[in-house]
């Protein structure tokens, strides 16, 4: 046997080796994994921690404990506990019965739900499994209420500088169908983020800064001629007929200049908001998390209406969708801008709406 022979037969039996090396160290790991996946599953959830787990459920849908209305810890029927909660007419059941279906497999429980046809009322009785055997455990009648109802806030987010991130994350930004506005850029080198807005039939709004005298980087300034003015307004109100409206960027020492900005936009059929209507979400990381955290405080503030501006990148949206869910199973809604406007009108009077800031 020459050398190159004894050298592949070295290699072979190596190779061999640690082949049976790695055999038995995957062996041995899912023998030393299995008894924490068996005691896992045998451990048992009692009455007192089933029902907290339960409430947790309902309590991340807006439920309150005020609408549970009957609970017998010692059926008749022969089960643990029953309980009826009253629901608001705005929840889905299917949203519901996923949430606790998705509790109950993983506990080693399953369930049978009843929808009555006429009141969709659901009956939800529920089974442990044990040894092959099925036994009642609880029943939960869930009924829907007029007076039950989720008081809580309505969010408008406009996205800010959408024509600064990648045009390929922009598109999947607009092409989405959640309730967002954005600011429309205006540049002339932005046509094709324009475009895409358009395309997409997004709602969109107008940002305008007010500046002092000489102020070239200002959209207007206050040595700007009466005429001067009208006309450019009046040509914004013809290029931009579809804009929910226009946003209005001054300090306390223009607002003399700026109610007459607002007044023309006015006369020319367009809303105007003050900036300080919205809260912008600056954080340059966990922006999402910041955004979340900030409507969730206003929520439970009672606050009913939020205005947000917030700039994402394609990776901040993906975070947002996948999130999105923990603000509207409590019943968050989200709207336009144009519907938000709408609902300042219904929110509060002519007083009440110059206090925030809506002008």
């Amino acid at each position: 046997m020459d050398k190159k022979e004894k050298l592949k037969v070295i290699l072979i039996i190596v190779l061999g080796i640690l082949l049976i090396i790695f055999a038995l160290l995957l062996l041995f790991s899912e023998e030393k994994d299995e008894p924490a996946l068996t005691q896992s599953s045998k451990k048992e959830i009692t009455p007192d921690v089933f029902k907290k787990d339960i409430d947790s459920i309902l309590q991340s849908f807006g439920i309150k404990e005020e609408w549970k209305i009957k609970t017998d810890i010692n059926s008749k029927e022969g089960y643990t506990f029953t309980e009826s909660v009253l629901i608001p007419a705005d929840i889905q059941t299917i949203n519901l019965n996923f949430d606790l279906s998705e509790y109950f497999a993983k506990n080693d429980f399953t369930s049978v739900t009843t929808e009555d046809a006429k009141t969709k009322n659901i009956i939800m009785e529920i089974f442990r499994i044990k040894d092959s055997v099925r036994t009642k455990y609880a029943k939960l009648n869930f009924i829907y209420s007029q007076k039950a109802v989720r008081n809580v806030s309505e969010v408008c987010i406009v996205l800010d500088s959408v024509e600064y991130i990648d045009f390929f994350d922009a598109g999947k930004i607009l092409n989405s169908t959640e309730k967002v506005s954005v600011f429309l850029p205006t540049g002339n080198d932005k046509a094709d983020y324009q475009s895409m807005i358009a395309d997409n039939n997004k709602n969109y709004l107008l940002k305008f800064f007010v500046g002092g005298s000489n102020d070239i980087t200002s959209d207007f300034n206050s040595d700007m001629k009466e005429s001067l003015l009208k006309q450019r307004i009046r040509s914004v109100s013809l290029s931009y007929p579809n804009a929910s409206g226009i946003v209005l960027y001054y300090t306390k020492d223009r607002s003399e200049f700026a109610e007459k900005i607002k007044s023309e936009f006015r006369k020319n059929n367009m809303q105007v908001f003050s900036d300080t209507l919205f809260t912008e979400i600056r954080a340059d990381e966990n922006k999402v998390s910041r955004l979340f955290s900030e409507i969730k405080k206003e929520s439970e503030k009672g606050n009913r209406l939020q205005f947000y501006i917030v700039s994402f990148s394609g990776k901040d949206f993906e975070e947002y969708m996948k999130r999105i869910p923990e603000l509207k199973k409590p019943g968050i809604k989200f709207l336009t801008a144009n519907d938000a406007a709408g609902k300042l009108k219904n929110l509060f009077n002519e007083k009440d709406r110059d206090t925030v800031s809506v002008k």
